[in-house]
């Protein structure tokens, strides 16, 4: 195993302190709370809404069974029954805070070394960050159509706008938020002031935002912080940048910042237009930086196509919450357990001749957490754990699949979605 992923794990394992961690998720002070020896504990909630798989909760419940309650029942059965009624009522009883902590504090701890290594940068030295938001359908219930933003045929859909610092060069998410307002650039603000306050090595730092976000209160806060930033224009955001020349890259001045903008035509034919504060890329380097935000949009797929982020496993907004967090924090181990597998399946292809470059399957993969994920981290013993963990990876790394680089598929003429592509079969 990387030294990284054996120090991910480990420190989660270390930081999760029951105790301390209970303490600060009981809802409205209940110091009663999981202080009773009942059927599910503090630790059965957390890993049952940690889980991966998204069937109905009572199958859920029966699965994770054999896993999480084995030999709490009495007499000869081995298998405790916890119902539906049961979980609910004790999910109610904490808020989403420990997925918080467990998701901040493993990334704190990445970014600052403290796991043995720090996360790696492009080639230049330039760390790339994307910022993007995306609308999360909720439950179409009252409580959240008083306390979320509307949406869809009449304004009658729930909302709630999930927002991401995604970091491009690792693959990962590194700050969330779940708000009620649909407000992206509020949301790239606490970003960057979460950025600022956690991350201690933030040299050479590039922000890269779609077109929806250039304002002149989010210019002036990346000037405030010393923050580089990349950002695709709108057109009408500014006459002066609308009267620049198709194939410019020179300056303006807006409300006392300098700012570069870079205009050319796409093969489509769309005129695309960015603005900068960054003078050190070129040119063409600031094109391909920017179409390497798409990763971000990959990221949200993963969220709502692969883990079902919108299929919650509850109807208070206590319990959205709590999903939201626990498929971040989910998520964020896929992607450093993807790390290990895609490292030892370079090693064992480094001396056949392929042509192409192996990767995990995902979608496999995330079928495998499925069930053995929950499995792993209930292990008596940090050893137990990792050896369960290492039997996962080699199991994933038998379903490898080439990378192709360039490839791209032509856009279907025919409109039409078909809910289950053939594809895209799921598997959690």
């Amino acid at each position: 195993m990387t030294p990284l992923y054996r120090a991910w794990v480990q420190h989660f394992l270390d930081i999760y302190n029951v105790a301390e961690i209970l303490e600060n998720s009981r809802i409205n002070g209940d110091t009663t709370a999981f202080t009773r020896n009942r059927k599910l504990s503090f630790s059965d909630v957390f890993y049952t809404i940690l889980d991966v798989g998204r069937e109905t909760t009572s199958l859920k419940l029966d699965r994770l069974s054999k896993i999480l309650y084995k030999g709490k029942a009495k007499g000869k059965s081995k298998k405790m029954k916890v119902s539906q009624q049961a979980f609910s009522k004790a999910r109610n009883k904490i808020n989403e805070y420990p997925f918080v902590y467990m998701f901040n504090e493993q990334i704190r701890a990445e970014y600052s070394g403290e796991l043995g290594t720090t996360p790696k940068r492009e080639k230049d030295g330039w760390r790339l960050l994307a910022i993007d938001g995306t609308k999360i359908a909720l439950p179409n219930l009252p409580n959240f159509q008083d306390n979320y933003f509307t949406t869809g045929a009449g304004a009658t859909s729930p909302t709630a706008l999930g927002s991401c610092l995604y970091d491009i060069s690792n693959y990962r998410i590194i700050d969330a938020i779940l708000k009620n307002e649909n407000q992206e650039r509020v949301c790239a603000i606490e970003h960057l002031n979460n950025y600022n306050n956690s991350f201690t090595d933030k040299e050479k730092t590039l922000f890269i935002l779609d077109r929806g976000y250039p304002s002149s209160e989010l210019i002036t806060k990346f000037e405030e912080l010393n923050f580089k930033y990349l950002m695709r224009c709108r057109t009408k955001f500014n006459l002066e940048i609308d009267a620049k020349e198709i194939g410019c890259d020179e300056s303006i001045v807006l409300n006392g910042n300098k700012i570069r903008v870079v205009k050319w035509v796409l093969p489509s034919g769309q005129l695309e237009t960015l603005i900068t504060n960054d003078y050190e890329h070129s040119t063409e380097d600031l094109k391909v930086l920017y179409f390497k935000r798409w990763l971000i949009e990959c990221s949200y797929k993963t969220l709502k196509d692969r883990f079902h982020l919108e299929n919650f496993t509850g109807k208070t907004e206590n319990s959205v919450k709590q999903d939201f967090w626990a498929t971040i924090l989910a998520a964020t181990m896929l992607m450093v357990m993807e790390e290990e597998v895609n490292t030892e399946i370079r090693d064992s292809r480094k001396d056949k001749d392929n042509k192409y470059e192996y990767q995990v399957n995902r979608n496999i993969f995330l079928g495998i957490l499925r069930d053995d994920l929950i499995y792993a981290f209930a292990g008596d013993s940090p050893r137990i754990v990792q050896g369960r963990l290492k039997k996962v990876m080699e199991k994933a790394s038998r379903f490898a699949c080439p990378i192709k680089p360039g490839r791209t598929t032509e856009r279907s003429k025919n409109k039409r979605q078909s809910r289950h592509h053939f594809n895209s079969r799921d598997n959690t």
